[in-house]
């Protein structure tokens, strides 16, 4: 099933460019998240991040009404976006806020028992946010495929997630892989474009390369490098979201359809040769 969902995910890519309106988002604020700290300031870099968490479930919404409704209309993307809005921004707040909680609660018998929190407190809100996100990343789809509210939308992703397990498992590698590739070919694209400005790398010895940090590097490749940089990275964030999200709706609802017809087909024959539903 998630071997079908990349099918049906490419093909509602290629036949429906609305689709792609996510990934262009997506795109220019990560163009805006990487340059704007550098060339204006870091003291827009938060309300660049409010930005984002406000505007994705918009256009999140729009993407899953679209194929929900199987109406790839701008319109309809519109209304969607508008309808599904709150169904998809508060469960998020209620997960953040569950993951800040648990990093508490398990940072205090941390920190009595001497076990160094501060020095690994990213990685404990790392560890939790996984775990968490593992469990709950269906709750989205959950809401507008199904019209859950804030806390059943919640609780369904995790259902979903238990009740497929390998094929969760397999998605998020189907991801993490579709991610690695894009990033190897906006590697090697990014080196071939500013391959002048990064030939006295060549030189550096071990050592020296070990000392260079990330300013040194800002400065070798200077502003146009950049924007190169900006640019190259936008591209992957604009493809990967786009395949991302809409690969997440076919594959949820693949499964939640699929589920739905097996439980209608469930039932026994009487001695009669009746058919009897459960």
């Amino acid at each position: 099933m998630a071997l079908k969902s990349v099918t049906d995910a490419a093909g509602l890519l290629r036949r429906h460019p609305i689709l792609w309106l996510i990934g262009l988002v997506m795109g220019v604020l990560a163009v805006l998240d990487l340059v704007v700290p550098l060339e204006v300031g870091t003291f827009y870099a938060q309300p660049l991040l409010l930005l984002q968490v406000l505007v994705m479930p918009f256009v999140a919404g729009g993407v899953y009404g679209v194929i929900k409704e199987k109406n790839f209309s701008g319109s309809e993307f519109v209304r969607s976006g508008k309808h599904c809005y709150f169904r998809i921004l508060l469960p998020s707040f209620v997960i953040y806020f569950a993951i800040m909680l648990t990093v508490f609660l398990l940072a205090i018998p941390l920190a009595l028992i001497g076990g160094g929190i501060a020095a690994n407190m990213a990685a404990l809100i790392l560890g939790v946010a996984l775990s968490i996100a593992f469990f709950t990343f269906f709750y989205d789809t959950a809401a507008v495929f199904e019209g859950t509210k804030v806390f059943e939308s919640i609780r369904r992703s995790v259902e979903f997630v238990m009740n497929n397990l390998w094929g969760v498992l397999a998605f998020y590698l189907i991801n993490i892989l579709v991610l690695v590739v894009l990033g190897f070919l906006a590697l090697f694209a990014w080196s071939a474009l500013l391959v002048d400005k990064l030939e006295p790398l060549v030189s550096m010895s071990p050592a020296e390369l070990q000392t260079l940090m990330p300013e040194d590097l800002l400065a070798l490749i200077g502003t146009e490098g950049v924007w190169i940089t900006a640019i190259v990275y936008a591209v992957v964030i604009f493809i990967f979201s786009a395949f991302h999200y809409t690969y997440k709706a076919s594959f949820f609802s693949n499964r939640a359809s699929g589920a739905a017809r097996l439980q209608e087909l469930q039932g026994e024959f009487d001695e009669k040769g009746r058919w009897y539903k459960y």
